[in-house]
């Protein structure tokens, strides 16, 4: 039985002129047509597309539209079709990268194994995947420029190991659409079905692949897309709408290549905005130059000194509008360009004001108190028992020690020169009294567990033995009890969820680490500095917030 002309309608029209209100009625008009109707989003917009549904339909249930992104229509088709893959996440890839740049350093013209140069490579490999360049293209390729050249040799380099060592048993992240395109022909799951993407504003050359695989198998696809019009005759640089132009031409080719039957719906009159002003300033964005000559109630400048100023005014300003005029929190967002350059100014203001806030930013994850102590414990070891290698050790307060005791230690110490193999020696630097059998009895509750570690370090090289010895360190010592302690004492949800996020991303770094490099033996160094990447590369994000919150982002 011959499959049915495929139906492309694109449905396009400036922003606030009703396209996603349209995609969802016309949704719920076909949901009795359809055996299947599927939502196809962008990744942040996954949870609110469910809730767009039911706002906009009314209903109460979805009995056979399902909200997919790319990424997991992938994990979808290829857990159909039994394809098991492990994916090597950012983290990981960050650590490979690493190890890459130091096993070449003496081939590489221009990358040495900094933190800028992983993630410069970490970008470039990303980039040839989404454009589906093999190592093979970038060996065919010739260019006249001798430095862009040579540069392009580094990275030829790299990609051609970094795709030996993931053929083993991994699969690059930004591989998977490319598995998906390969696969969609195999699958029975879109099969008959009901397509709608929105709020796409283009496709890499691997997501064009995997549109014109899903053209093939549904009946219907529908496509929503902010634009003025299909054909301007404005140039690239002052087109704002250049590239969703070019994102509409791209699908009516490959819709045109596969004979589909192709239909345009404009949607012209706009419903986001509640007044004129808002109105003619949106008017104007997009190139228009009328004039505004009526009065001016709804928009509003203020020329701040600096940022305190400015988030105080707003905070002033949003303070009024709840008390006065009826307004609540959670209708009201305040768009940054710069966030951190207003979170903690925003942080201290609204608190005063005792308005709540939430502010999404990520947190450098190294000022975290877990990674801190276990950076610091690998540095007793790698700076050979310095004083502040020791004390940085001590003072993080993870330990089931005193603070006030430390502080004598370490003036102790200080008073002493007590360093490197002098903390492996009994403390007699003063007459015997209560004190010095105090500080005694700390230094080998201290070193004991230490040059325990230190040893099963020593007996096993492997990545994986080394990894097993710091979590049974991290156990047998009490950090994990002591880190659970701390976030039920800190009463505080933005702590505890950062305590609790940052241990599963430590253990996340771990087992990234022993999934790449675990048969391998390093040396301690080579250790910590792998395990320095995995940090790096790992993101804390820190939700500042009380109550139901304003955004902030």
């Amino acid at each position: 039985m011959s499959k049915v002309q495929t139906k492309l309608n694109i449905i396009y029209g400036k922003s606030g002129t009703g396209k996603s209100e349209y995609l969802y009625h016309d949704m719920d008009k076909k949901m009795s047509e359809f055996k299947n109707i599927f939502v196809i989003v962008p990744e942040q917009s996954n949870l609110t597309s469910e809730k767009k549904f039911f706002e906009i339909t009314g209903r109460k249930a979805m009995l056979n539209v399902e909200v997919l992104t790319l990424s997991r229509m992938a994990y979808r088709v290829l857990e159909e079709l039994e394809i098991a893959t492990k994916c090597l996440t950012k983290v990981g890839k960050a650590m490979l990268i690493f190890e890459l740049l130091s096993q070449h350093k003496k081939d590489l013209k221009f990358l040495g194994k900094s933190e800028k140069n992983i993630e410069i490579v970490d970008k470039m490999l990303t980039e040839f995947k989404k454009h589906d360049v093999s190592v093979e293209d970038l060996k065919n390729l010739k260019l006249e420029d001798q430095y862009v050249s040579l540069k392009l040799q580094d990275m030829r380099l790299l990609y051609e190991q970094y795709e030996e060592k993931l053929a083993q048993n991994l699969v690059d992240e930004n591989d998977e659409l490319t598995l998906l395109k390969n696969n969609l022909k195999f699958s029975k799951m879109f099969e008959n079905s009901c397509i709608y993407m929105d709020e796409f504003f283009g496709f890499t050359p691997q997501e064009y692949g995997v549109f014109e695989e899903l053209l093939k198998q549904c009946e219907e696809m529908n496509v929503a897309v902010c634009l003025d019009y299909l054909e301007t005759k404005k140039e690239k640089e002052s087109d704002i709408f250049y590239f969703n132009r070019k994102y509409v031409k791209k699908l009516l080719e490959i819709a045109s290549n596969q004979d589909c039957k192709i239909e345009l719906i404009f949607k012209d009159k706009p419903y986001r905005f509640k007044n004129n002003e808002l109105l003619s300033l949106e008017k104007n964005l997009c190139g228009s130059n009328q004039k505004w000559e009526g009065k001016i109630e709804n928009i509003e400048l203020f020329l701040a000194n600096n940022p305190y100023s400015e988030v105080d005014y707003v905070a002033k300003k949003i303070y009024h509008l709840v008390k006065n005029h009826g307004y609540k929190y959670h209708e009201i967002a305040i768009i940054a360009n710069d966030i951190e350059n207003y979170a903690e100014d925003s942080k201290a203001i609204f608190q005063k004001y005792e308005i709540p806030i939430f502010i999404d930013e990520k947190k450098d994850l190294n000022q975290n108190i877990l990674i801190r102590y276990l950076v610091s414990l690998l540095d007793v070891f790698d700076y050979n028992w310095s004083f502040d290698a020791v004390f940085n050790y001590l003072k993080i307060g993870l330990l089931e020690l005193d603070y006030n005791a430390v502080c004598r230690l370490e003036n102790y110490c200080k008073k002493w020169g007590i360093r490197g193999a002098k903390w492996q020696r009994e403390f007699l630097y003063e007459p015997l009294n209560e004190s010095q059998e105090d500080l005694e009895k700390m230094r080998k509750k201290i070193v004991e567990p230490l040059l325990a570690f230190k040893n099963n370090f020593l007996q096993n090289k492997t990545v994986a033995d080394l990894t097993q010895n710091i979590y049974d360190f991290l156990l047998e010592n009490g950090v994990i009890n002591n880190l659970n302690q701390k976030m039920i004492q800190a009463n505080n949800i933005e702590i505890s969820n950062e305590y609790n996020t940052s241990y599963k991303i430590l253990i996340h770094v771990l087992e990234e680490l022993v999934e790449l490099f675990g048969k391998e033996k390093v040396t301690f160094e080579k250790y910590k500095e792998l395990l320095k990447v995995g940090i790096q590369a790992s993101e804390l994000r820190q939700n500042s917030s009380n109550t139901r919150p304003s955004y902030f982002g």
